[in-house]
């Protein structure tokens, strides 16, 4: 039964997602328990003194700058949380509220963010594509805002609107009063692509936006993806982790690694536990089986 338990409960069976992306969130706040099973895993020498150290938005450019990092995107919290504002207080239908999300990052690395994406708002379609001008949108924005019909709406799909100069493709229909538009590293919706000629507006204008909302630590980035160049993952992954060990990550690498440590401790608890076990039996069966000394 303890094994049993141990393999069903306690056995970690986590799907690897696809290299060469690093996701960053904040859970911990520190150097916690699940970060110490990868530095475990990785072999991996730490200085006690940075475990409380965060990513500041001020060490954005140095990250950009490590060999084998390609791009870093950031979380926009200004900007979602006008979005989330504007939802809470049914007023998504006054705008278009757009999100673009990079497919790679849509499939398998936002279940740790509060972005507001996914195949499940779905009403029929498909999400947009990277660099195609595409858009999935709710039947309620487009007659609202594109003044489509009844006999429209059952067509809409393949048929195109115009958005602040821009011709987007209709993809899909979604069920959420949000438009998701193909992702342009040019163009902020949501998610920002680091750019050393706009990163000084983007982090005055969070920043700003966190101390008017008083915000415990309006100085520290928060979500951030970092896009690596083929088999840099791990030597990226594992840097962050040494100058950066309050954060938490998934990535193909960390995942693997936690994996293994963490699945290697559980095989040796069965074992010990189990040995320990038929020790004591053996034990048992030897009391049962020895026979009494006759006193005649």
């Amino acid at each position: 039964m303890f094994t049993y338990s141990q393999f069903t409960n306690g056995y970690c069976t986590n799907t690897i997602p696809p290299g060469n992306i690093i996701a960053i969130y904040q859970a911990d706040y520190t150097y916690g328990d699940l970060n110490a099973v990868y530095v475990r895993g990785a072999g991996l020498d730490m200085d006690s003194e940075n475990y409380d150290r965060m990513i500041l938005y001020e060490d954005i450019p140095h990250i950009a700058s490590m060999d084998g990092v390609e791009t870093v995107i950031l979380y926009d919290i200004s900007y979602f949380d006008a979005l989330y504002t504007a939802a809470s207080e049914d007023r998504l239908l006054d705008k278009l509220n757009l999100i673009a999300v990079p497919e790679s990052i849509a499939q398998d690395y936002l279940h740790q963010t509060n972005v507001p994406y996914g195949t499940e708002y779905l009403e029929e379609g498909r999400l947009p594509l990277d660099g195609a001008h595409e858009i999935t949108i709710s039947k309620k924005l487009l007659e609202k805002h594109f003044a489509y019909t009844d006999e429209m709406l059952t067509r809409a799909i393949g048929s195109k609107v115009n958005y602040d100069n821009e011709t987007y493709t209709i993809a899909g229909i979604n069920s959420f009063d949000i438009c998701y538009v193909s992702f342009d590293a040019k163009r902020n919706c949501g998610l920002c692509q680091y750019d050393v000629d706009t990163f000084d507006e983007f982090v005055t204008r969070n920043i700003n936006y966190k101390k008017t909302n008083d915000f415990i630590y309006p100085e520290y980035a928060n979500e951030i993806f970092i896009f690596t160049a083929d088999g840099s993952e791990k030597s990226v992954l594992d840097k962050l982790f040494q100058e950066y060990p309050a954060e938490n990550y998934i990535s193909s690498q960390y995942v693997s690694v936690w994996k293994k440590t963490f699945n290697e401790s559980v095989l040796r608890k069965i074992i010990v536990v189990n040995s320990i076990v038929v020790a004591l039996l053996g034990v048992i069966l030897l009391l049962l089986n020895k026979k009494p000394v006759s006193k005649v």
